[in-house]
């Protein structure tokens, strides 16, 4: 059961100006908020990581061209505090679904996590490498994408979980996530983090999409593509139309990328909400599997309308706010949202093209609102984090009801 209003630390990313001369040359550094946020992550971290525990850092690799992702420096320090309490860290992302890497004609990658091959590039390319992380940096799921970890759930959509290997296998999970709006989820913070990052590609089916995938017989030409393509054997051809076999099929959406006539196809694809309250769903379920050894860091910096797998972010819509985090990750999602919506919006940002300049006005919403209805294809119903924070707490996850508690590990200043 969560906790009634759960402590949610926050160190501001701001620094008085008059500390320069109150604080030793040499300490300065305990200012950087780098420096805070290792510390941080130790004070979630202590109570639950005993020497030898594996423990997953789950982060987001950004993808190619991507303007802003957590800086590697932020994740290399978090690691080395991981050690220093005993533990024995690892660094990881998940891939996308499918299995095509698309490219334009210069060659460049669209969404290039699809691979490992490709995945692993752009992670190195942004900074993510066992060198300068001091730890084994992957992707957690299986070296073709296609394993799971299943652990069922009784929610009110999403009934069996699907965790990356490598993640489910961990001691113990950390959640770093960056903090910013989302143009589908509205907000990518803790929660995206564990339900969508921490998913198999199947778990990732399962929170996009309400059934399996089937084939459209009018589109098939019966070339047979997909069948050689299927990791699993899971589709045969029948009266020269490919079947997929529902028993063995692990919704990779392999074949979706080797069709070139849109053959196949979801039946069902939930509304953007829907799809939200699938996350909060999801990550309730791979919370449960750890058994309360989880905590969730959230560096609210850069905070910019899209998503980290876009390669054009906008320019951040609040001033940076600092780093957050707790054992409750409806807490530390709602502590963020609080946060940016009392802030002043960044004239020439989003927030201003969104009318949402003033502090305390609904912002992160009226922002999703308008990039959801530039989306080519998108519904009339638009991304609201209320939606995916009210299903956190149906489920048990957590609540929207904390305590902020401002912390500093700053060397002490000396008044004159």
């Amino acid at each position: 059961m969560p906790l009634s209003n759960p402590e949610v630390y926050y160190v501001n990313a701001h620094v008085p100006i008059e500390y320069i001369p109150q604080v030793p040359a040499e300490k300065w550094y305990t200012y950087s908020l780098i420096y805070q946020t290792k510390e941080l992550a130790g004070k979630v971290l202590s109570d639950i990581v005993s020497p030898g525990d594996s423990v997953a850092v789950k982060i987001h690799f950004g993808e190619r061209y991507s303007q802003y992702y957590i800086r590697p420096i932020y994740v290399r320090k978090v690691v080395d505090k991981i050690k220093e309490l005993g533990g024995k860290p690892f660094v990881c992302d998940t891939l996308f679904s499918g299995a095509v890497v698309l490219r334009d004609e210069a060659g460049e990658p669209l969404w290039s996590r699809r691979t490992f091959k490709d995945g692993l590039e752009t992670a190195a390319m942004n900074g993510f490498t066992q060198e300068t992380m001091g730890c084994p940096v992957m992707f957690a799921d299986d070296p073709n994408g296609t394993a799971s970890v299943q652990k069922p759930f009784e929610g009110r959509y999403i009934k069996q979980v699907y965790i990356a290997p490598a993640i489910a296998e961990a001691d113990v999970l950390l959640s770093f996530a960056h903090f910013k709006c989302h143009d589908c989820m509205a907000i990518g913070g803790a929660l995206k983090n564990v339900g969508v990052g921490c998913s198999s590609k199947q778990g990732k089916w399962w929170i996009h999409h309400g059934s399996k995938l089937t084939v459209d017989p009018s589109k098939c030409t019966g070339c047979g593509e997909c069948v050689s393509v299927c990791p699993v054997g899971a589709i045969e051809m029948v009266k020269e139309k490919a079947h997929i076999i529902p028993e063995k099929c692990i919704d990779c959406a392999t074949c979706v990328d080797y069709c070139s006539q849109n053959a196949l196809r979801s039946k069902v694809f939930p509304t953007i909400q829907e799809q939200e309250e699938r996350i909060a769903e999801t990550a309730a379920g791979i919370v449960k599997h750890f058994g309360g050894k989880v905590a969730f860091v959230n560096l609210a910096m850069d905070i910019v309308p899209l998503c980290d797998c876009d390669p054009f972010q906008g320019v951040p819509v609040v001033p940076d706010l600092g780093v957050l985090a707790s054992k409750d990750p409806v807490a530390v999602d709602r502590a963020c949202v609080d946060l940016v919506n009392a802030s002043h919006g960044i004239p020439g940002s989003m927030a201003e093209a969104a009318g949402v300049l003033e502090p305390g006005v609904e912002k992160i919403n009226a922002i999703a609102k308008m990039r959801w209805k530039a989306t080519p294809g998108a519904t009339h119903v638009t991304p609201d984090w209320r939606v995916m924070l009210k299903a956190a707490e149906r489920v048990g996850l957590g609540t929207q009801r904390y305590k902020l508690v401002k912390v500093n590990f700053g060397f002490p200043p000396q008044k004159n």
